[in-house]
């Protein structure tokens, strides 16, 4: 039946193929197809990256998840919509304040559970401390306590692995120092990954989150774990170590993904040449109107989000599932009421959605749609896009002609969207972004009106329509709930 595979497909594409394209390839294994964004020349230690659309799209929502501000709690809800369970640590020492999010994920369709660790980038003073101490110490040792004894040893060769002092000790406090049970962190993944030989460990983080996500996995390995079970993608993460120490670990699968214009990836090795990156890499070229955010993880996300829905476009094509703009529906609008009655899995909620967009930030109006028609078909399966927005409908009298298209529908609701944006004076890329709606039964009865509005000062235009579409889910969901087994 159309709807059933439809459902079936969209659950698939939204959720678990973010997670079943972790593994299934080593990165940088040929050479890139970085689906027309800039690539930038190898280096050292370096090959092009094979494009991963849902495996970078996972990682940078987990690593913009790490943050504390308003995107990181959409990254949050859109993770525990499909699936991942997450677990805040913090470790607070006098000179570092580690932060990281441990994930799991039950519901995978692949075999052996999936985990991923996501470390915070710089966020505070102590950060910025463990950013600065540039002095090598050596990265040695296959336990907790023979890590913490090899770095303090004064004596030291450039020949053998030598890494940055301030990262491995953020390493050091975050995964290796001895809890209440007498256990490291790091020594209980080492455990649940023995434990699991199908199980795989993805450590991802941005800026100094993705310098300790290489330090991690490299601890792992010196435990042994085999690379076979870890992954490791960062964004905009400097280099850890000297080529000693990428050479003993070069079989460490590695994605670095760095931004045009980020500044931070280079950084050590412009001013210590004995640094050296290694492992897969990716360049990726900032969108107009995102020029603020070379190094953010704001930055990232966006890219990886466009990357990820041009590349979900793209199955939907091929299954034939999709409108011109990418949104996908279900059958014609005026399909029988026999016919739905036949189905028990019949559509609820009808949407109509209205994007004003300024001719600067235009192109980024798929993506707006997109992203949110996969929050709101989170709300409820039972979604459908209309093939018009609601200002097309014909007639004076829009709402009588939405309502008469949701009851030949069988729908139980109208949902009308209107996404607005509005330049800030004085400021080349801001934005103010604005959602207005309104849900309404097939009588006509006004549920649900409310409206926000988000400016652009931290966020990309994309990443604002996503934060205000799911400040409203609240008012949403009560309606959705309350109205579960009602008759038309």
């Amino acid at each position: 039946m159309a709807h059933r595979f439809y459902s079936d497909f969209c659950r698939f594409t939204s959720g678990a193929v973010l997670a079943l394209m972790l593994f299934l390839a080593p990165a940088g294994a040929q050479a890139a197809n970085t689906g027309g964004y800039e690539s930038g020349e190898s280096a050292v230690y370096e090959e092009k990256a094979v494009s991963h659309p849902p495996l970078e799209y996972l990682c940078s929502l987990i690593s913009l998840a790490s943050y504390s501000d308003r995107i990181g709690l959409v990254a949050r809800e859109s993770l525990a919509d499909n699936g991942w369970v997450l677990q805040p640590y913090r470790e607070d020492t006098e000179k570092v304040a580690a932060k990281y999010y441990f994930m799991k994920n039950d519901k995978l369709p692949v075999t052996g559970a999936r985990y991923l660790v996501s470390v915070t980038g710089t966020s505070d003073l102590k950060d910025v401390k463990a950013d600065l101490s540039m002095h090598k110490v050596p990265f040695a040792g296959k336990t907790p306590e023979e890590f913490e004894k090899e770095m303090k040893r004064p004596k030291m060769s450039a020949a053998e692995p030598l890494t940055h002092g301030g990262f491995t000790n953020y390493t050091q406090t975050a995964f290796f120092s001895h809890r209440e049970n007498g256990k490291t962190f790091g020594e209980e993944l080492k455990d649940i990954l023995a434990s699991e030989p199908d199980a795989k460990l993805c450590v991802t983080g941005h800026s100094l989150g993705g310098a300790v996500a290489v330090l991690l996995a490299a601890r792992l390995m010196a435990m042994g774990v085999p690379a076979e079970q870890l992954s490791v993608v960062t964004f905009g993460a400097p280099a850890v170590g000297n080529r000693a120490f990428a050479d003993a670990y070069s079989d460490l699968p590695i994605m670095r993904i760095a931004m045009t214009g980020d500044p931070i990836h280079a950084a050590l090795q412009s001013i210590d040449t004995s640094y050296a990156q290694f492992g897969s890499v990716q360049h990726w070229h900032r969108p107009r109107g995102s020029e603020r955010f070379q190094h953010d993880m704001t930055g990232y996300t966006d890219v990886a989000l466009r990357r990820y829905y041009d590349y979900v476009t793209e199955k939907r094509r091929e299954e034939e599932r999709f409108q011109e703009d990418g949104v996908p529906y279900e059958g014609d609008a005026v399909r029988s009421r026999a016919s739905l009655d036949e189905d028990d899995e019949a559509a609820r909620v009808l949407l109509f959605a209205d994007y004003t967009l300024d001719d600067a930030i235009i192109d980024d109006l798929p993506y707006m749609r997109l992203a949110s028609f996969d929050v709101l078909r989170r709300e409820t399966d039972n979604l459908v896009a209309a093939r018009t927005a609601f200002s097309a409908l014909p007639g004076e009298n829009k709402l009588s002609e939405a309502l008469r298209q949701a009851k030949e529908t069988g729908c139980r609701y109208v949902l009308i969207q209107k996404y607005a944006s509005e330049r800030l004076k004085e400021k080349r890329f801001g934005y103010k972004i604005s959602l207005e709606e309104a849900i309404y039964d097939t009588r006509g009865n006004p549920l649900v009106l409310q409206s926000f509005t988000t400016n652009t000062d931290t966020m990309t235009p994309i990443l604002a329509a996503l934060y205000n579409e799911v400040a409203g889910r609240e008012s949403r969901r009560a309606v959705w709930t309350k109205g579960h087994g009602e008759s038309n």
